[in-house]
Order: C-alpha cells, then structure tokens, then sequence
C-alpha cells in the first residue's frame, strides 16, 4: 500500500510540473498574470542635480502564476519600445515598491541607456517576474515616460580625464586620467604635454560620460568649468608646446593650468620643501624630445619627487608626491608612502618622460 501511495503522489507531480526538457514548465492549469498598474513616472519625470539625493518610489500590483511561489520582480528601462536592449535595474522590490534615488536613476539613464544630458528623451519601463527555474518569465505592460538626464561629474567618483587634440588623446578610450591628491579629496592634478595649438576638455568616465568644458573667459588664468546645466567649450591649450600641470578644484569647479613645477627634495639635496623648491632643484623642460629633467651634483640617499601647483598644499608636498620605479612612473596619489630606491652620490642627470610615464638616471 504504501509504494502505491508514492506512486500516486509522483504522478501528482508530473501531472502539475510537465514538460519536455526544453519546455517552459507550466503550473498545472494555474492562469498567470503578469505585474500591472506600475505608478511613480508619471508623463514626465523630473530630475536634477540639485535633486539627487531624493526618493522615487514606484508601485506595482505584484504578478502571480495561480499558486504560491516565491517569486523575483525586478526593474527594466529601455530607450525603445521593443526592449531591444533592456537594462535591468539593479535595486531591489520590497512590499510592491522599488524605491531608489533620483542620482542612481540618472547614473543608470546616462551610463547604461547612453542617454545624452541636457536633451528630453523617451524611457520606456516594466517590472518583469521570474520564480523557480524552468517557469515562464513575465513581463508587465510598457510605461512610457519623458525625462532629462543631467551633468553629473561624480560618475566615476574623483575620477577625471583629459581629451582633446590640444593634448594629444582625441580617441574616447585614450584618455588622460588626473591624479588624486593626498588627503584633498576635492583636488586632482596631471603633468600632461600640450601643443602649441588645439583644445581639450575633462570627463569624468573612461566612456566619455561627463564631458565638461569652461564657462566663460579665465579670471586670472582659472576657468570655471561647465555645470550639469551647462557643458561648456573647449579649453584652450596655452600656445607654446611643452608640459603642464593643470589642476582641478572640483570643490569651486575650478581647473588651472601653468607649466610643470617639478622638484626634487629630500636627503639628496639636503632639504625639505618648502626650502627645497628652488631652481637649482626644479626640472628643466627639454621640448625637443618632450622630456624634463634635472642635471646636479646629488648627496645620495632616497630619491623623492614632487609637484606644486596652487591647488596642492604647498606645506604638504607629499599629497603630490610621485616617483619611478622600473621606470615606470608611479604615483602616490591617496595612498600609503610610496616604495622609494636610494640612488649614490654625485652628478647626474634624472630624466621624466610623462608622455610615456617613464623616468630613468642617466
């Protein structure tokens, strides 16, 4: 009796979970029913910078397949009506709601749909449900709604690049990329060369999202860089070839540009900034063969190298401090003090190459 009963009970199983191997799985006669009534897009949705930090919260009446079953519902937008190319929303549902930020919408809106900032565009959204392997996904009815992406720097946060013909990086994957400066989050800087003509911008994504140029003309040689409202025009280079240092005050929206300040410091020169940042000590500028480098008699001991620039704390040099290693330039960046070598005494000349970040004794 008792193996008929487990027979009994296994052709109850087959009889609700059938299929061949490669078909979807249907529950029984269950009718399913796909999520509907999704609320919080409204025709139009508006969305700033200003705003960012706000809630949107979109409702759903949940889906179901006829039975109890734990169920997934998740968030897809798409810049078309057919879902070509869907992206799925990463946020989770919670009591028939999705709720996330008004930043995190723009992020997914301008990285992901590839959205351009500044101009309205068409979002098309539906809730879709997946439960146990095997059973058939369901996908909500399309909301169509209008919206503006915006300006935000901060994608890849206190990550900015350089572009443009005026630096020598035009292709969208061969860009510049800024470096941080210790302990000024708000603070980036680059060496980079410039040609005697051309122009160039900063972007704040290695796929060229954030593209910012300058409002305006220079006051004193500072520019003031495009908001979200506004992407700005391209900078133009200074007019003579050779290396820069152009800094970035994300804090003000500030960047400046003045030529390269390098120095060296330490045990051999026998001193310290600010006492070290004179011009016996500063690298010259071959432009010939764009390098910079630096001729003279050395005490030996630890190499130590450094930039200043009027965005970098001149009493902490080390929040630009830099070195090469393998010759290979490396930079301290915000991080821990840096492996350093130890060179020998006496003349000799150091060479930086900050086209190719290589440096090398000669």
């Amino acid at each position: 009796m008792k193996n008929i009963k487990y027979i009994l009970i296994l052709l109850f199983a087959v009889s609700i979970f059938s299929c061949e191997d490669d078909d979807i799985l249907k529950l029984n006669d269950s009718k399913y029913t796909p999520a509907t009534n999704i609320n919080g897009f409204g025709s139009t949705l508006a969305i700033s910078k200003a705003t960012k930090a706000e809630e949107i919260q979109i409702t759903y009446t949940p889906a179901s397949y006829g039975v109890d079953l734990v169920v997934t519902n998740t968030l897809q937008f798409s810049a078309t009506s057919d879902f070509s190319s869907p992206v799925t929303f990463d946020v989770d549902a919670a009591n028939n709601a999705f709720t996330f930020s008004v930043g995190a919408l723009n992020e997914l809106l301008t990285e992901s749909l590839l959205l351009p900032v500044d101009e309205e565009a068409d979002v098309y959204a539906r809730v879709v449900t997946n439960s146990l392997d095997g059973v058939e996904t369901l996908y909500s009815s399309v909301v169509n709604f209008k919206t503006t992406p915006y300006l935000d720097i901060l994608f890849a946060p206190n990550t900015l690049y350089l572009f443009g013909d005026g630096v020598g990086r035009i292709a969208q994957n061969n860009k510049l990329r800024l470096n941080k400066v210790h302990s000024e989050p708000d603070d980036n800087w680059i060496i980079v060369w410039m040609e005697a003509t051309g122009t160039f911008k900063i972007c704040s994504d290695v796929d060229f999202k954030g593209v910012m140029g300058k409002v305006g003309d220079p006051a004193g040689g500072e520019y003031s860089i495009a908001t979200a409202d506004n992407g700005g025009e391209d900078i133009p280079v200074p007019g003579t070839a050779g290396y820069y240092t152009v800094g970035v005050d994300l804090a003000n929206n500030k960047l400046l540009i003045e030529p390269a300040n390098v120095y060296i410091c330490g045990d051999n020169v026998g001193a310290w900034p600010t006492d070290s940042d004179i011009d016996e000590n500063k690298f010259q500028l071959d432009a010939e063969n764009k390098t910079m480098y630096l001729t003279k008699s050395l005490l030996g001991g630890e190499l130590r190298l450094h930039v200043t620039h009027p965005y970098i704390s001149a009493a902490d040099w080390w929040h630009a401090e830099f070195i090469f290693l393998d010759g290979k330039i490396e930079y301290r960046e915000a991080g821990d003090d840096q492996e350093r070598f130890s060179i020998n005494g006496g003349t000799q000349t150091i060479e930086l190459d900050f086209i190719n970040q290589t440096g090398k004794i000669k």
